[in-house]
């Protein structure tokens, strides 16, 4: 007993595990996450390293160099790329493509612990990181106020804003910027140090040696245990001025006697302007396993009560949101394909010129891609505009199979004068070879786009997957949901010239096609008569 006599014959129970099968389609669809693109491993880790205030020149010789040679042996590096800075230095390392970009990154760190004592003391730890399209920001607020200054706002921003939107659920990090920072600056005066014989490491040192919290042990009682620290960090300008830095002939040399202190703000390296008035902006970015529409909607739901919770006079704008760009694109391909739903079953009663016929194959098409997203949700596809877009694609291929298995049932019934249910039976039986031959040779055009390396075979593999996987299951609804919905429901009249076509035909659409297909006949009378003038031609 073949799959399409069983559907025929099981019909309950073929009813009913597809529609187990669409609803599992429908609670995966709500479990789907919603995405611009896919998610795309790109091979590159970068390494940065700060040396403030050291030159292009030097920051290449003592940092960008040593850590250049000892990154180059790692394990499937393909090419090293670095650029020297004022203070910066920033390696670039492309692996190549289908590496493991965890463990790239971990023999990246193993690698430097070997030069990390050869580097500057000064220099600051090498950072390393795999470059995720994930890490840009996906919500931009602008921080403003008519009463604030850019310090007051970042200090807000910082202390009121920030603390407020990492507690929403799918936020990984929210940080600050523009605005005045608060910097407390030594300024050293070059005559007085040289008059009592002070260098500037010296200075340095008695900051850094001065400014410490050290842990002192603990104290304990019967039940409890008390850890006590040393309160050594500054607390005010005059502490840091009189810090000593020397001694010097029974005198003791103070931070004010060779430099002043300040209580001011950072240098101004940027400036951010929202609407034409001075801003700060808030930029947040989403865990990597995160819906960026929920995070984005679940932030904007909760900026009016964090706004009310602001000290007064501080307005909070969403700037950018890339959710808004996500659910356009989303909402456009969805129309696209609704619109190519219901131009299918159009068309299908424009040539079959039967509403039954028509329902029972264009529910191929909702059936197909409701699994598919059962599906799509256990590969871990997300819902973008490469996966939507291999949907809206497979949409008009997916009755295909469907109406040829529909014509042949038809024909069965009409000229062999066979009953609906042997009719469903055999007329699906005798294409279904064809068919699934038809099938496999569409999905060999796109199976081996899975296997094409680089930056387009990540970009494509959720297209790929969705239309594979939704021209299967519509192979599958033709050989048994086809044939069982047309056993069941299929009403073709006995006296089909005098009740069906001939009817039909004086209207003008049967008309019209007449005239076509007669037209048709004059060309292919032409063409089969003229048989070397049509192979040159096509040659």
């Amino acid at each position: 007993m073949n799959m399409t006599q069983t559907a025929i014959k099981r019909g309950v129970t073929f009813a009913m595990i597809y529609l187990i099968a669409v609803g599992f389609g429908l609670f995966s669809l709500l479990r789907l996450n919603l995405d611009l693109y896919p998610e795309m491993n790109f091979p590159y880790i970068s390494v940065i390293t700060q040396y403030t205030g050291v030159g292009p020149y030097d920051v290449e010789t003592v940092l960008t160099r040593p850590i250049e040679e000892t990154v180059a042996s790692v394990k499937n590096v393909k090419k090293v790329t670095s650029a020297s800075r004022q203070g910066l230095s920033v390696t670039m390392l492309e692996v190549n493509w289908g590496t493991d970009r965890d463990q790239a990154e971990t023999d990246v760190r193993r690698n430097l612990d070997f030069v990390r004592d050869y580097l500057p003391p000064d220099a600051s730890e090498p950072l390393v990181f795999k470059f995720d399209p994930s890490m840009q920001p996906i919500l931009y607020l602008a921080v403003s106020s008519t009463i604030h200054g850019q310090a007051e706002l970042r200090r807000i921003s910082e202390e009121y804003l920030e603390p407020r939107i990492e507690r929403i659920p799918g936020v990984a990090s929210v940080y600050t910027s523009g605005g005045l920072k608060r910097e407390i600056k030594v300024i050293a005066d070059p005559l007085a140090m040289k008059a009592h014989n002070i260098a500037i490491q010296q200075i340095q040192a008695a900051l850094q040696g001065a400014n410490l919290q050290i842990p002192s042990g603990y104290i304990e009682n019967d039940r409890e245990e008390f850890s006590i620290e040393t309160a050594g960090q500054f607390t005010s300008l005059e502490q840091i001025a009189n810090t000593s830095v020397a001694v010097y002939n029974g005198s003791i040399i103070r931070i004010r006697d060779v430099a002043s202190v300040q209580d001011g703000f950072a240098d101004l390296r940027q400036e951010v302007w929202n609407n034409g008035k001075p801003a700060t902006f808030v930029f947040i970015q989403k865990s990597s396993d995160a819906n960026t529409v929920n995070v984005c909607r679940s932030i904007r739901n909760q900026l009016p009560r964090i706004e009310q919770e602001l000290p007064r006079g501080v307005n909070v704008e969403v700037a950018i949101d890339l959710s808004d760009f996500i659910v356009n694109s989303m909402s456009n391909l969805s129309s696209t394909a609704w619109q190519a739903v219901l131009l299918t079953f159009l068309v299908l009663l424009f040539f079959l010129r039967n509403l039954r016929s028509s329902i029972i194959v264009a529910v191929s098409i909702p059936v197909s891609v409701i699994v598919t997203f059962a599906v799509m949700d256990q590969a871990g596809i997300t819902l973008n505009i490469i996966s939507m877009a291999g949907l809206a694609l497979a949409i008009g291929m997916l009755v295909d199979n469907s109406i040829v298995v529909l014509e042949n049932i038809f024909r069965h019934h009409d000229e062999l004068k066979e009953n609906l249910v042997e009719s469903a039976d055999k007329g699906a039986r005798e294409v279904s070879m064809a068919i699934t031959a038809s099938t496999l040779t569409t999905l060999v055009v796109f199976l081996p786009v899975l296997f094409v390396p680089g930056l387009a075979g990540q970009l494509f593999r959720d297209m790929v997957v969705t239309i594979c996987f939704s021209l299967t299951i519509s192979l599958i609804v033709a050989l048994t949901l086809i044939p069982l919905l047309a056993s069941r429901f299929l009403r073709i009249s006995r006296n089909l010239k005098e009740n069906g076509l001939a009817m039909r035909s004086k209207n003008r659409i049967a008309g019209w096609l007449d005239r076509l297909y007669a037209v048709y006949r004059i060309f292919l009378d032409w063409a089969l008569e003229r048989r070397k003038t049509v192979l040159f031609t096509t040659a």
